[in-house]
């Protein structure tokens, strides 16, 4: 443990045995807190749920970023679910924290389960408030939690979701499924229903998502994990050739792929240009009702395994093992370049040319796609 962490350590220590009060065990009411990245909270939801069917008379708060709230509206195992601007964080809006920080510690809680290895949010942790505090401790970070577990680089290799679930682990819960949660409401599914072709019941397309953006939110902008729009272009021209295929491409409104893509696609190629027209929720609404997902590390990545569809995942810069379980309609390509990939602890070291991305091949992206698309043909009669 570093200098600064041991000295914080005994100030929290002495500051705990001060205000010490005992927790009921199980805990009555639990606050779980992810801040930022809406991939990341999807990939807390399987400890959201081992917590719920472990302790069902415990009442359960999930506090996240306001843009990640999305990803945890109508989840079953949530009683109360809270948010706030993640700016303040990452624009140090210190006033705003503070305020925060007082309204959150006035609240009763038993536990805090804090999905995160960082110390200073570890120690906002702490001014929160309550008896029990879980959380990751990587080096020494974990100075102001009761119960800090410890994350090695081993854990880096591993499936994230499964990652999280030592948290419950930690707590005496038997937690073993790291399947993602995301329950899309009827009305969201039947509001994308406007954007679906209609059929007459013969020669039905294959409906093909295309997410090529990810790599942004309140902490970091990565577009190196990008496949290049070019690629994804010859992509669906050349599946156009051999296949029926309605392809529908997936965006914010500030996603600049979208349109590069829709500019270069050829001629025969039928898409739908969906960037900016659709909520998170009804994003995934509408991968539900999709044959299949072509996209790079990204939250419509995280949607589709949560909702088990087909998915075509292409890395470069992240490792596919940590972030895609695999599956039986699930195909991940990590990039061959030799640098690839090159998060280290969940971090991107910079890289002055990136070109993992770019190293993927068409062929190859192809080749999985219509593997899965013919497996869905065979299994569902949809023509080809």
């Amino acid at each position: 443990m570093k200098l600064p962490h041991r000295v914080l350590w005994f100030a929290v220590r002495a500051l705990d045995a001060i205000s010490r009060k005992e927790a009921p065990f199980p805990p009555e009411r639990v606050y779980l807190l992810r801040t930022h990245a809406i991939g990341d909270v999807l990939l807390t939801t399987p400890t959201i749920r081992a917590i719920r069917k472990a302790w069902p008379r415990t009442h359960i708060t999930m506090l996240v970023g306001r843009k990640s709230r999305p990803a945890l509206e109508g989840n079953p195992y949530i009683d109360s679910l809270e948010s706030f601007p993640e700016d303040w964080w990452f624009g140090k809006r210190f006033g705003k924290i503070l305020k925060l920080t007082w309204s959150l510690r006035q609240k009763p809680k038993d536990a805090l389960v804090i999905l995160h290895a960082s110390g200073l949010i570890h120690l906002w942790g702490f001014m929160i408030g309550a008896p029990i505090r879980v959380g990751f401790d990587e080096h020494g970070s974990g100075f102001a939690l009761t119960h800090p577990v410890v994350r090695t680089k081993k854990d880096y290799d591993r499936y994230l979701a499964d990652v999280n679930l030592d948290l419950a682990r930690a707590m005496g819960i038997g937690a073993d499924d790291p399947k993602l949660d995301f329950f899309p409401q009827d009305d969201e599914l039947e509001a994308v229903r406007a954007f679906l072709p209609p059929h007459d019941g013969t020669g039905k397309p294959f409906l093909v998502g295309v997410a090529p953006g990810g790599g942004q939110n309140a902490f970091e902008k990565i577009s190196v994990k990008h496949w290049p729009a070019v690629q994804y272009a010859e992509l669906m021209t050349r599946l156009s050739k051999g296949l029926n295929i309605e392809f529908f491409l997936l965006g914010d409104k500030h996603d600049v792929q979208v349109d590069r893509i829709a500019g270069m696609a050829g001629p025969g190629v039928k898409f739908t240009n969906l960037k900016g027209r659709t909520t998170f929720r009804e994003l995934g609404a509408l991968i539900y009702h999709l044959d299949l997902l072509v996209t790079n590390d990204s939250s419509p990545l995280h949607l589709a395994v949560a909702m088990n569809k087909p998915v075509v995942a292409l890395f470069g810069p992240t490792a596919n093992w940590t972030l895609f379980p695999p599956g039986q309609n699930r195909t991940a390509l990590q990039s061959p370049a030799q640098c690839s990939p090159c998060y280290t602890y969940g971090r991107f070291p910079g890289c002055p040319a990136p070109s993992c991305m770019s190293e993927l091949p068409v062929d190859g992206v192809k080749d999985a796609v219509e593997s899965l698309l013919n497996g869905r043909s065979e299994e569902e009669g949809i023509a080809s």
